[in-house]
């Protein structure tokens, strides 16, 4: 059973108001890999795809550097921390960990569906983007627990190569 319930910021308008927006960003990409399917493309087809705009994300949206730490601070900004529920219970020089407590993402597909193993495949093809983005940087990525899996938290690590 997926479990996905925001804790923090809840009566914030800010947060609200985001968490509402990336509901909806939710149900477009469900809309959108769900189309994608049905025409024939594969799963691999649509994670390359995210994978892609991952990496640009990476190259354009995050700042570009080496040291973790300002990365860290680029990547979970005060906005999505609010949205996510986010947590980073680790931060060195050399590993960034940010933990999510909910998934607007997941709350926009369980409008459109209670299958829990495309939720899931859903969730790991999205995470395409982070994996982009620390492929642009040429880090490890590795993603643990996943609120789309219904393990109630989603867990992503970044660590320099070593």
């Amino acid at each position: 059973m997926i479990r996905n319930r925001a804790e923090n910021f809840n009566g914030d308008r800010e947060a609200l108001e985001l968490r509402a927006a990336s509901i909806n960003r939710g149900k477009w990409v469900y809309m959108i890999v769900r189309e994608a399917l049905k025409a024939g493309m594969s799963w691999p087809d649509i994670r390359e795809a995210i994978r892609a705009a991952g990496v640009f994300k990476g190259y354009h949206e995050f700042p570009r550097t080496t040291d973790m730490r300002e990365f860290a601070r680029g990547f979970a900004t005060s906005e999505l921390t609010k949205v996510n529920d986010g947590r980073i219970p680790v931060l060195t020089d050399r590993e960034f960990v940010w933990e999510v407590h909910y998934c607007p993402m997941v709350e926009g597909w369980l409008h459109y569906t209670d299958d829990e193993r495309f939720i899931a495949d859903l969730c790991d093809a999205c995470m395409e983007i982070d994996r982009g983005a620390m492929e642009s940087y040429g880090w490890e990525f590795e993603l643990g627990e996943t609120i789309g899996k219904g393990d109630g938290k989603c867990v992503l690590r970044m660590r320099k190569k070593s």
